[in-house]
């Protein structure tokens, strides 16, 4: 069924000023998707979300992305429009600041909106019927005011073989990874990256094996990466395991953060019910409020949403009709000119490009046209101008409208025209353009809404779906408060599982390099730093499952779990330091420490595989360096001799006159023992440097021959700083 056209508002003449007929928009004009440019104060939200409204009236889904809070207002529908419904959402500060009681400024804004209503043709039924109609929900990511959202659930396994939608499942790890790496504060560029690339590989590996990952198996991830290759390279020669470790360290900090658990909490993101029907032929308004997010936080969500919408967009059959609209107030630093590449502009230059053939329009809002990159601007087909701050904005217009054929004229006589409410309307399915009066929203448009308002908005209505767990097979585990999940493991064969605080950390020692350990807990009576007290049991990681084996019976659901996953975290970054402490070998040559739980005789035979380690390779830089000196001065030496010789057969020469008579004095001997001295000189500090050399050679034969005798037992204790929580749930062992 065709939907019915879009009542934006009146015709205005340029000239006077005045109103016409009613202005319809075609909806599929919008799959070549449109722009509303304006500054503060021109109407810009208000016709944004007049055209909201026109497309839940025509059936259509709407998904509005909302950094500012205004798009709440859609929510505030009174049907009845008295005073009464008006008061709660009346701004007590801006009735205030005018002199005026809130209950006088709500009768006001009711008599107002009547009026306003009547004036467009439009009444209290017509705002019944949007209520009635629309199924409207506000997300708040990071937030539990409106309907939070469980932004890590992005990591789920995709519901469809990777292989099937490799590309658009590669551009959604790649808006997850970016995004999790500006929340780190480090920049992301996939093909220079390491820690994009290393990332994106992690996730990839994970959903090829149709397999999901948690944010702390990501992290685990990054200590041991399930394969030995980056590209053509062993992992260890691209991204070495200490600076791994930096960026695991920076991943446990993000879990470890106050309020990050907001962000695993809630509904997925899944666009097949956000921009779905509701039941019943309702459509959907999904409005995600980002107003209260830091910038990176923003640029985050908003990618993974947009990349989510590419994906299901592909998914859908080809139309020649508005199957959704996408909308986003405000794109300021979300679509910039080049060369600045946030996140988002990835997707959103995909889906301007290739949304239209599955029936998906794409609508953005500025107060600035520079705020868009230049191939965003050509592949808008609608044009809703307003007025505008600079004569830079009206310069990029101009260029823009002209060259989609406007006269220079007729564009000037129409942008001098436009005023509050009043917009230049540009449409290349029309045969002109049109000014544009925008009609009286249904919605009261009381402004940006508050965390405490949304949550007024929000209350009283059922929260959506989570993502559902992997349930276990066999008897009914018990159920488990957030974020616990049930795991796995044989251990005995018995009949009764007992629960354990399975913990998987990183531990850098100082002189024994890091360990990653998996351990748990047995879990008793008493909380979890008590049972962090008793022994644990080491864990194959690769023996713990998510399936319970059939008829398998549960022991008590210790009180441990009760204080959920913040009173765990908290109880480990007290204690697992401490318990992290190992019995370790000290070599006193080669200053040297065992791994933990390395036996005396594996460790010396690790450093004799290892040719005595750092110790050695001291030894043999001063072993070369003596030999080069020695070289030195052995052939010092031997110039030394034959400066010698030469002089005592000058001195013979010289001296033949003794022999017939002809002189009386000798002649060269003093220079031939100056030559002797200086030559027993060097040779003297030859035979020094030989002994020396011996020496260090015998010293580095004993550093190479490692006796395990001289081992000496010592207590290993981490480096400040240094124990890392990978993961940690809670693990039945039977």
């Amino acid at each position: 069924m065709t939907a019915s056209r879009f009542y934006l508002g009146k015709h205005v003449d340029p000239a006077t000023g005045a109103l016409g007929a009613r202005l319809e928009l075609d909806p599929a004009d919008l799959l070549t998707h449109g722009v509303i440019v304006g500054m503060t104060g021109s109407g810009k939200t208000g016709l944004g979300i007049v055209l909201i409204e026109e497309a839940l009236r025509a059936g259509i889904p709407v998904l509005a992305i909302d950094p500012k809070g205004d798009l709440a207002n859609l929510l505030l529908l009174f049907d009845d429009l008295s005073p009464a419904a008006f008061a709660p959402w009346v701004d007590p500060g801006q009735a205030h600041g005018e002199g005026r009681s809130v209950e006088a400024a709500a009768e006001e804004a009711a008599s107002r909106w009547k009026a306003g209503l009547q004036e467009w043709g439009l009444s209290a039924a017509d705002v019944a019927a949007l209520r009635s109609r629309q199924d409207a929900v506000i997300l708040t990511p990071g937030s539990s005011a409106g309907v939070g959202v469980n932004v890590l659930q992005s990591l789920a396994a995709p519901p469809m073989p990777f292989a099937a939608a490799e590309e658009d499942l590669r551009d959604e790890i790649a808006g997850f990874v970016a995004g999790l790496l500006g929340l780190l504060g480090r920049e992301d560029d996939p093909l220079q990256s390491r820690e994009s690339i290393l990332l994106s590989t992690l996730i990839e590996h994970a959903w090829r094996e149709g397999r999901g990952l948690s944010l702390e198996a990501l992290l685990a991830g990054v200590a041991d990466p399930p394969f030995e290759r980056l590209g053509a390279l062993p992992v260890e020669s691209v991204y070495p395991r200490a600076e791994r470790h930096r960026l695991m360290l920076a991943l446990n900090n993000l879990l470890a953060a106050p309020g990050f658990e907001a962000w695993r909490e809630g509904c997925a993101l899944d666009m097949e019910r956000l921009l779905g029907a509701a039941g019943a032929g309702r459509p959907r308004l999904t409005i995600l409020s980002i107003a209260h997010l830091q910038d990176a936080e923003r640029l985050f969500v908003t990618a993974l949403v947009l990349d989510k919408v590419k994906t299901w967009m592909r998914r859908q059959g080809g139309t020649t009709s508005l199957r959704a609209l996408v909308y986003m107030d405000e794109v300021f630093g979300y679509l910039p000119p080049h060369p600045a590449n946030p996140p988002t502009k990835r997707p959103l230059l995909t889906l301007l490009k290739q949304a239209r053939a599955q029936g998906v329009g794409i609508v953005l809002a500025t107060q600035n046209p520079v705020d868009l990159d230049y191939k965003a601007l050509t592949n808008a087909g609608t044009w809703m101008v307003g007025t505008l701050q600079t004569e830079q904005d009206r310069a990029r217009l101009r260029e823009g409208l002209q060259g989609a054929g406007l006269p220079p004229a007729a564009l000037e006589r129409l942008l001098g025209a436009v005023r509050p409410r009043v917009f230049l309307l540009h449409d290349v399915h029309r045969p002109g353009p049109a000014l544009l009066h925008s009609r009286w929203a249904l919605s009261y448009l009381r402004g940006p809404l508050t965390r405490d308002e949304i949550a007024r908005l929000m209350r009283g209505r059922a929260a959506e779906p989570a993502a559902a767990a992997e349930a276990p097979a066999g008897e009914a585990a018990p159920a488990l408060p957030a974020p616990f999940q049930h795991h796995y493991l044989r251990r005995h064969g018995a009949a009764v599982a007992n629960a354990h605080l399975l913990v998987k950390y990183a531990v850098r020692y100082p002189d024994a390099g890091e360990e990653v350990l998996v351990q748990a807990w047995p879990l008793g009576e008493g909380g979890a730093a008590e049972a962090l007290e008793s022994e644990p049991i080491s864990v194959d990681e690769a023996a713990v499952t998510r399936q319970a084996p059939a008829e398998l019976r549960y022991g008590p659901l210790p009180p441990a779990l009760a204080g959920g996953g913040r009173q765990i975290e908290k109880v480990l970054r007290e204690r697992l330091h401490a318990r992290a402490a190992a019995d370790a070998w000290y070599d006193p040559v080669t200053q040297a420490a065992s791994r933990p739980g390395e036996t005396r005789q594996a460790f010396a035979a690790r450093l004799q595989a290892e040719g005595g380690g750092r110790a050695a390779g001291k030894l043999e830089d001063a072993l070369a360096r003596k030999t080069r000196e020695l070289a030195q001065r052995e052939q010092e030496l031997s110039g030394r001799r034959l400066e010698k010789w030469a002089a005592v057969g000058s001195a013979v020469l010289a001296n033949l006159g003794l022999l017939t008579g002809r002189r009386r004095t000798v002649s060269g001997a003093a220079g031939v023992f100056s030559k002797n001295r200086m030559e027993n000189a060097t040779e003297s500090r030859v035979e020094a440097l030989r002994a020396e050399r011996a020496a260090l050679e015998a010293e580095l034969a004993a550093v190479r021959a490692v006796d395990p005798a001289r081992l000496e037992p010592r207590r290993l204790a981490p480096a400040r700083g240094g124990v890392a929580v990978l993961r940690w749930d809670l693990l039945w062992v039977y």
